[in-house]
């Protein structure tokens, strides 16, 4: 008898501990997310910021990017920001365990430039503790591959970028852009009629890929000749 006490105080014992522990723990509340949504389309860094962990990790295949850290992540988010990218949420916030997945279609700038309306995407958040140390987002295949379709043609230059426009360093022989008569040392000023001056970081880059066969038209200024020379550059 003094036994069958002794493993039942031990039972008793450690099924209130459980229960503690149960107790204690913190419930994943999918409202996180839909505030850090939330808060990104409306370009509010700073409130985005507060609800990520310092140990932050985040990861997008394709196309095989990852960040670790919460000050790595900050650079994206507010170069996400600059190209105006919205949320449309299209499933509910679902809730498994410490993680809340959904997804929606995302448009902006960066997007549009590149030919598409929007992009779909699966999103996984981690949540512990009040703070999202976690980020996986995954776009929908069939929209990755027309993506990668409509901006697979190029010119073949090298370019370094400053104040006055894109110099172009080198150019691939027999490439577009060799072939249309682009220079080394020519500064490209802008793009289909867009001024460098009003583009963003890493904009020229996007408008001058496009569809293999399409044409881009350069504006570029050249030493010795005194105005601006527009070349039509047929992208391969």
């Amino acid at each position: 008898m003094k036994k069958f006490l002794v493993i039942l105080l031990v039972a008793v014992t450690l099924l209130a501990g459980c229960n503690r522990v149960t107790q204690t723990q913190t419930p994943t509340n999918p409202a996180i997310a839909k505030t850090f949504i939330e808060a990104s389309d409306s370009g509010d860094v700073d409130r985005c910021l507060s609800l990520l962990s310092n140990d932050l990790v985040f990861s997008e295949n394709p196309p095989g990017v990852k960040l670790e850290g919460k000050d790595q992540y900050e650079t994206a988010l507010r170069a996400a920001v600059k190209w105006h990218e919205k949320h449309s949420v299209t499933s509910s916030y679902n809730v498994d365990g410490d993680k809340v997945t959904f997804t929606a279609k995302v448009s902006g700038d960066d997007f549009s430039i590149m030919e598409m309306d929007s992009i779909n995407f699966s999103y996984q958040l981690q949540i512990n503790d009040g703070k999202i140390s976690s980020i996986i987002d995954t776009p929908d295949s069939a929209d990755w591959a027309k993506l990668v379709q409509l901006n697979s043609g190029g010119i073949g230059v090298q370019l370094t970028f400053s104040d006055k426009g894109a110099r172009v360093d080198e150019v691939a022989a027999k490439s577009p852009a060799d072939e249309a008569g682009i220079k080394p040392g020519d500064i490209i000023t802008a793009v289909d009629g867009v001024s460098y001056s009003q583009m963003r970081e890493g904009e020229m880059q996007l408008r001058i890929k496009g569809k293999l066969g399409s044409k881009v038209l350069l504006t570029v200024i050249r030493e010795g000749v005194a105005a601006p020379i527009d070349i039509e550059v047929t992208r391969a």
